[in-house]
């Protein structure tokens, strides 16, 4: 984990961006569940919210599984076949890559977005439950 956090340090700008294109996503999804409902109340802002932090979790997780390398057979697999296919020699076609060696280099590059993204969707979980919270004051007074 701490090399985690030190990826995390190394790329800010990067993860800064993120954080915000994060926080995008989830306004933008917000507002499209907030201004469809035709009584614009408290329990329509909650679920705008829920359905925005569940997105960004949901993003958050499969940036996780990716970086993981769940995917990478796909790409490599489709990577390999289409280097083949495309080759202007077809002699060149035979050098195929390392799959182990391709996915090492992966790794070694990665900035850990996926991190801020997971950690944005639980900020904006938090206001589900600030919500919430409003909601049951208004609801017993």
């Amino acid at each position: 984990m701490k090399h985690a956090f030190q990826q995390i340090k190394k790329h800010w700008v990067t993860n800064l961006v993120t954080f915000i294109i994060s926080l995008g996503i989830f306004a933008a999804i917000f507002c499209i569940i907030f201004f469809n409902r035709s009584p614009r109340n408290i329990i329509a802002a909650i679920d705008g919210v829920t359905i925005g932090s569940l997105v960004l979790l949901l993003g958050g997780a499969l940036m996780w599984m990716a970086h993981l390398g769940t995917f990478d057979i796909f790409a490599f697999g489709f990577k390999q076949m289409f280097g083949s296919m495309f080759a202007k020699d077809p002699r060149q076609s035979g050098t195929y890559q390392d799959y182990k060696q391709s996915k090492t280099e992966k790794r070694d590059a990665s900035s850990f977005s996926f991190v801020i993204v997971i950690l944005t969707g639980l900020l904006c979980s938090i206001s589900i439950l600030v919500l919430e919270i409003i909601f049951q004051v208004l609801l017993n007074s």
